[in-house]
């Protein structure tokens, strides 16, 4: 959420060294470096989360002092990591964990903090704010003196969790595969993740060549989201997008603003969130306004999709073709059609139908 405080300038570096680097691999590795990224201790606030009773070696800079420069103590324990890590990361809502184990997460994550930022700002662990007691975590006991230690314990244990296993694999299925995932899907994806001890390219293997994938049910069966719409549509009028933001706020205006969802589950999956009236008639509009070169932001070449052609029928073949694979429909056609029976000039006709396909029901599946 780039809207709090320093998150803004620490998010691009958590997507290009965080993220990108982990996205294929271990899972374990994956939940390690987000926990550890200063991003997610900032906008989760454990950077600040410290045990009872501690009191830093050193003066506080004065970020930590009050505005007549009054010096202030830390403000104790912050659960919000503890939690969402336990809910929303490994284990789910379902998982068997409760208010005790968060409390506990918590705990072990003191001292998880962020270097100044003349320090460079990156992850740093704080002895002295850590809570040096025993813990107990889903029933496992993390005897005190293990420092920072216990944490990387408690990561690899909730990434290997049978409950994080269900609850990311049930995850990936409804990101790729239907909004509703087959048990078979999620049930392919933890088999894939027990044998490859949570490798995250073969448990997608898994999920992409089982055959819940391939299944009719599931075929076209998810909404594009408005960033995958505006991506996607950009791509079928090989738009060269410049530098600007423009293309971005074309997404916000669509409704996912990015990087600006407040709640820390992120942006919904499922259809009901993204279409109703409102929602398609602003997309097709867009999608029209693209295809004209009225967008800012983009420039687009339809020669590459269809030819400029009086020919309506040739027109809309060819569109169908180079845009949706042969997947528009019969009604959509006849909907193309008629919207061009008065337009005579076959640059502006080529433009409307393009505009009408992208926006049309067919475009907006995956």
């Amino acid at each position: 959420y780039v809207a709090k405080g320093a998150d803004r300038f620490l998010t691009p570096d958590y997507i290009e060294h965080t993220i990108r680097p982990h996205a294929m691999g271990r899972f374990e590795d994956l939940l390690i470096a987000t926990a550890q990224g200063p991003a997610m201790l900032f906008y989760l606030d454990n950077w600040e989360s410290v045990a009872p009773g501690a009191s830093p070696p050193f003066p506080l800079s004065a970020r930590r002092r009050g505005r007549q420069g009054v010096r202030t103590a830390p403000q104790g324990i912050n659960e919000n990591y503890a939690r969402e890590l336990l809910e929303l990361h490994t284990l789910g809502v379902d998982g068997g964990y409760d208010q005790h184990d968060v409390i506990e997460v918590a705990r072990i994550f003191t001292g998880w903090s962020i270097r100044r930022p003349q320090q460079g700002g990156d992850f740093e662990f704080h002895d002295w704010a850590h809570d040096t007691g025993d813990k107990q975590v889903l029933g496992v006991e993390f005897e005190r003196g293990h420092g920072m230690d216990e944490g990387i314990r408690l990561l690899k244990l909730l990434a290997n969790h049978p409950a994080t296993m269900h609850h990311v694999g049930r995850q990936l299925c409804q990101r790729f595969v239907n909004d509703d995932p087959p048990d078979g899907c999620v049930d392919d994806a933890v088999a894939a993740w027990q044998r490859t001890h949570g490798d995250i390219r073969e448990v997608l293997r898994a999920i992409f060549h089982g055959p819940d994938f391939w299944a009719a049910a599931n075929v076209r069966a998810k909404v594009k989201t408005p960033l995958e719409f505006v991506v996607s549509a950009a791509r079928a009028v090989a738009a060269d997008p410049d530098t600007t933001p423009r293309l971005a706020q074309v997404v916000a205006r669509l409704g996912e603003p990015l990087y600006l969802h407040v709640a820390p589950d992120g942006y919904p999956e499922r259809e009901d969130a993204w279409v109703n009236s409102g929602a398609l008639l602003d997309r097709m509009n867009a999608a029209v306004a693209l295809a004209a070169g009225r967008l800012p932001g983009a420039v687009v070449a339809l020669d590459s999709v269809a030819p400029d052609t009086v020919d309506v029928q040739h027109l809309i073949a060819a569109i169908d073709d180079g845009i949706l694979g042969g997947a528009m429909s019969q009604n959509t056609k006849r909907v193309i059609s008629e919207q061009l029976s008065d337009v005579r000039d076959p640059v502006l006709a080529r433009a409307l139908a393009i505009g009408l396909a992208i926006g049309g029901p067919e475009f907006q599946k995956q």
